[in-house]
């Protein structure tokens, strides 16, 4: 190969990576960023990519026998960088940007300052936070309660940015902390029903997209990926429970109090606050553009009604989960595929956090801990994950039809990008 070509090669591979990478540290499966991987790469010119991504690391060749390159993947991206992310990639698919800029542009993605500061992270975590509990337990002394200890767990997590020691016991010493203030407020006669109050500044946290995405890869072939982020998100589980078991020695809290029971001070209107608040939170906390912020709303409700609905008519809180999960992902879909601005993942992870699997995992593993649940809540846990695994697999199956057409009508000019 002349110095040219391998050259042309090289960035041609680094592209490719860094795409690929970027995808699956914007929540992507791996099963979806290989995929597209080998869609770019068709379309590029090279219709033969060999491409293997795991969770931590991503090892790709433009052919069988050809020089490889491996891309490690060492965090998450905002939604913001996840949107850079995705126009890059439609840039690359209609031949607006050469293949050096486009490696310009992702190498810079992660540097994206936040729109919205510092204000606008702690104040958007502040509002998810609130607007789970008007969901989970809606009285305004535990809304509020909620509202505060989420400062906490969000200055914990910028402080586990910085040193790697907090960073591995992130889980545990939020957990712990802000069990610590709710079993302590519960303690004091403040409030009622701290076992689903303290989950809710932890939420953010807890490690249900990692349960369920492990599960999709599985069903989808991916075993090595799908095992791993499965126990991964069980360790994370175990640890957080770790936190709330060690705060209720510590506070003395009478075991008959940690129970999974709901109250309702407020009415069917907290759901409508609860969800206004979470959308305008994660836009906030997650830096989305103003200009999304509808198409995110839109997901989020239409997959919080049918999740609902699903649980009243089915009598069954994995039915409505996997029906909410079709919704989640037909809808996202179908909104990327008619809207090319508007990527599939920034409408999905928010409306994700509502079907809620690490949070109720983390209810019934620490019940079970505390003596006051039955092991049989740690095996609904896992249905109800399984259930939300097999719903995005069946939505995603579903928009297949409408994602063709919608490219073809892209491609006529039909339809504006």
């Amino acid at each position: 190969m002349i110095p040219d070509q391998a050259l042309e090669a090289t960035s041609m591979r680094r592209l490719l990576a860094y795409v690929g990478a970027s995808l699956i540290a914007g929540g992507a499966t791996v099963t979806d960023a290989e995929n597209e991987v080998r869609r770019l790469g068709t379309h590029l010119g090279h219709p033969d990519v060999q491409v293997s991504a795991h969770p931590t690391a991503l090892t790709l060749s433009l052919a069988s026998g050809e020089p490889s390159t491996v891309e490690r993947i060492s965090s998450g991206l905002r939604l913001d960088q996840s949107l850079t992310v995705g126009e890059v990639r439609r840039d690359l698919m209609s031949d607006r940007i050469t293949i050096a800029q486009a490696v310009l542009a992702l190498g810079d993605a992660r540097r994206i300052p936040h729109r919205y500061g510092r204000a606008g992270f702690y104040g958007g975590l502040v509002l998810v936070s609130m607007g789970i509990c008007l969901i989970m337990q809606p009285v305004v002394a535990n809304v509020l309660l909620a509202g505060l200890c989420s400062l906490m767990v969000s200055a914990l997590m910028r402080g586990s940015t910085r040193h790697a020691l907090l960073g591995a016991l992130l889980p545990t010493v939020a957990a712990f902390v802000v069990s610590l203030v709710v079993l302590g407020s519960a303690r004091m006669g403040i409030i009622d029903g701290p076992l689903r109050t303290l989950i809710c500044p932890i939420a953010v946290l807890l490690p249900g997209a990692l349960l369920s995405t492990g599960i999709a890869e599985l069903a989808t072939g991916s075993m090595v990926s799908g095992t791993a982020r499965f126990f991964q998100g069980i360790v994370q589980l175990l640890l957080f429970c770790l936190g709330v078991l060690a705060a209720g020695l510590v506070v003395q809290m009478p075991t008959s109090t940690l129970t999974n029971t709901r109250l309702d001070g407020l009415g069917w209107w907290a759901y409508v606050v609860g969800l206004a608040f979470i959308a305008l939170g994660i836009t906030l906390s997650e830096s989305v553009p103003w200009n999304l912020f509808g198409w995110t709303s839109l997901v989020l409700v239409a997959t919080f009604l049918t999740q609902t609905t699903g649980q009243y008519y089915g009598h069954s809180l994995p039915v409505g989960a996997f029906f909410g999960a079709v919704v989640a992902s037909f809808l996202s879909t179908l909104v990327e595929a008619t809207r090319a601005n508007v990527p599939r993942l920034i409408t999905f992870l928010p409306s994700f956090w509502l079907l809620v699997p690490g949070t109720l995992g983390l209810m019934g593993i620490t019940t079970v801990g505390l003596g006051t649940g039955q092991a049989a809540a740690v095996y609904d846990v896992l249905g109800l994950v399984t259930s939300i695994a097999l719903g995005l697999l069946v939505g995603s199956a579903l928009a297949l039809p409408y994602k063709r057409i919608a490219r073809r009508m892209h491609h006529l000019g039909m339809l504006r990008r």
